[in-house]
C-alpha cells in the first residue's frame, strides 16, 4: 500500500491530456467493451440510431507513450446504406478487423494461401479482445466544435507490409499454418463478455 502513496513516477498532468502524434505506429492490447447488443452481447447499440459498433479500448503496450489508453468504435452496422446498397460504416468497420488480424497474425493483406485466409476468421467478436497489434494513431475532431483539440483513435492496423511492422511489433507472430487455424463453426463454444477461459497448451491464442 505505502507503494501506491508515491506519486512520484505518474505521469505528469500535461503527459496525460497531449495528444499522440497523428499517424505514430505503436504496439496496442486491444479489449472490447460489451454493450450487450447483438448474438453475444459483443456490440453497442447507438443511442441516436440503428447503428452497432464495437465500443474498444486499446492500451499503448510500450515506447514512449506505454499505458496511454486509445478509444475507438468499430462499425459492425451502420444507421442507412447509400444508393448503391453498400453500408459504408460498417465496411469501413470490417477492414479495421481485417486489418487487426493481419497485424496481430503477421499476415500480408496480399496473402491469400488458405492459411492466410483462415486466420483472418474468428469465431466469435470476442476473439478481438486481447489481441495485440500495430496501431496506426489518428486524431478526430468534433466537426461541430471548431475549437476541440481532438482525440486519439485508431486510424488503422499496420501490418507485415510495413516496413516498421517488426520494429513496432517487436518479434514476429507466430507463423500461421492451415493446421493450426481452427474450422469456423467448429462446436466450439464461444467466450462469454466477462468469461475466463483457459489456456490451450502452446498454440496461439487464436487457435485455442
Amino acid at each position: 500500500m505505502a507503494d501506491n502513496m508515491d506519486f512520484n513516477g505518474a505521469d505528469s498532468q500535461d503527459a496525460a491530456f497531449d495528444l499522440i502524434p497523428a499517424n505514430t505506429l505503436v504496439k496496442v492490447g486491444l479489449t472490447i467493451r460489451p454493450g450487450g447488443a447483438g448474438p453475444e452481447g459483443w456490440l453497442t447499440q447507438s443511442r441516436t440510431s440503428a447503428a452497432l459498433y464495437l465500443n474498444t479500448e486499446a492500451v499503448v503496450l510500450d515506447g514512449q507513450y506505454a499505458r496511454r489508453r486509445i478509444y475507438t468504435r468499430i462499425g459492425f452496422k451502420g444507421k442507412s446504406v447509400n444508393e448503391r446498397g453498400e453500408d459504408t460504416y460498417a465496411n469501413r468497420g470490417r477492414a479495421l478487423i481485417r486489418g487487426i488480424l493481419e497485424s496481430a497474425r503477421g499476415i500480408k493483406a496480399s496473402d491469400q494461401s488458405e492459411a492466410a485466409r483462415a486466420a483472418r476468421m474468428i469465431r466469435s467478436l470476442g476473439d478481438l479482445s486481447g489481441i495485440d497489434f500495430v496501431a496506426k494513431i489518428g486524431v478526430e475532431k468534433d466537426r461541430d466544435n471548431p475549437d476541440d483539440a481532438g482525440r486519439n483513435v485508431i486510424k488503422a492496423a499496420i501490418g507485415p507490409d510495413n516496413g516498421q511492422y517488426l520494429t513496432v511489433m517487436g518479434s514476429a507472430p507466430m507463423p500461421t499454418t492451415a493446421a493450426s487455424v481452427p474450422p469456423v463453426n467448429s462446436g466450439a463454444v464461444a467466450e462469454q463478455p466477462g468469461s475466463s477461459a483457459p489456456a490451450s497448451g502452446g498454440a496461439p491464442f487464436w487457435a485455442r
